[in-house]
């Protein structure tokens, strides 16, 4: 079609059912489950100034939640032709939402809240091996997806503290706090929610520096269904697990044991905002539970 021509109905209501896509229920790895402004138009209907009004509302919404700033959103004024180019909204929109689209996981920090949601603290020695799962519960799959769709994530910051001055277990101190807060969510590298199956999955581990090489970290998830790829799973396990396999005999007391306060503090990262023209961007979090550690 050429400038000053009439859009199709159809035309527009795929720019609409892009918009949809996102801020609204979506389906599988789209939906920030959000309130939808604009709404499809009829064959033989005219588009009115207040219907592209709405469908700029919610390409805002997206792109002020994802970028924090006002994205560049052509206003329709009553009279203006509709035609194609930079200029003309289909266009426009259009580009704005392929760019939201793949941007569909990106999180603003303006847009965003950090909330502390367990705590796991743990004291007695040990030597081979610890492990604690913290179990995160959706009340539905799709409050699941709207939390990990709109950038949201689980955070793990593990760290060893009070612990006897052995070289070993100051290795594990300072390993630790040098691994800081490790996330997990629908975007973070080949393993994420969107991958995962009932079998868990490394989605993290690192080693520490020799000579205490063998001792490592490691951090793994799974759900409650066999293949979440489109994100039906209603439960999120994350499990952490400290392998330590180096063997020092003549280690000074308290020998080859790790003592010492350790400490797993989960923590949430998840949308929240204003929204326009009025209204406030919403996720539900899960129910947050740690299991009993076990240590040998």
């Amino acid at each position: 079609m050429t400038q000053g021509t009439n859009i199709l109905a159809a035309q527009y209501v795929t720019i609409q059912d892009k918009a949809q896509s996102l801020i609204g229920t979506g389906s599988g790895t789209r939906g920030y489950g959000q309130t939808v402004q604009s709404s499809d138009v009829f064959t033989g209907n005219t588009i009115t100034k207040a219907q592209w009004d709405l469908i700029k509302f919610d390409i805002i919404n997206i792109k002020l939640h994802q970028d924090g700033v006002l994205p560049g959103v052509v206003t329709v004024n009553v009279g203006d032709p509709i035609g194609f180019g930079a200029s003309s909204p289909n266009s426009n929109y259009d580009t704005i939402l392929e760019q939201a689209i793949a941007n569909r996981f990106q999180i603003a920090g303006s847009q965003s809240v950090v909330n502390s949601t367990a705590n796991l603290t743990y004291s007695t020695p040990w030597s081979t091996s610890l492990t604690a799962t913290l179990t995160c519960t959706f009340s539905t799959a799709d409050q699941a997806r709207y939390f990990f769709n709109s950038g949201g994530k689980v955070r793990f910051t593990t760290t060893l503290s009070g612990g006897s001055s052995t070289a070993q277990i100051n290795a594990w101190t300072n390993f630790l706090a040098s691994v800081g807060t490790q996330s997990f969510g629908a975007d973070t590298g080949a393993v994420n929610y969107y991958t995962l199956t009932n079998s868990f999955q490394i989605y993290y581990q690192s080693s520490l520096s020799s000579p205490y090489s063998a001792n490592n970290y490691r951090l793994e998830a799974r759900t409650d269904v066999s293949n979440n790829s489109t994100g039906t799973a209603t439960q999120l396990f994350l499990r952490v697990t400290l392998t330590d396999s180096y063997v020092d005999p003549g280690a000074p007391a308290p020998g080859d044991l790790v003592n010492g306060t350790l400490t797993i503090a989960a923590s949430e990262l998840k949308a929240s905002g204003l929204l326009q023209p009025s209204g406030t961007f919403t996720v539900a979090s899960p129910a947050y539970s740690f299991s009993v550690v076990t240590a040998s």
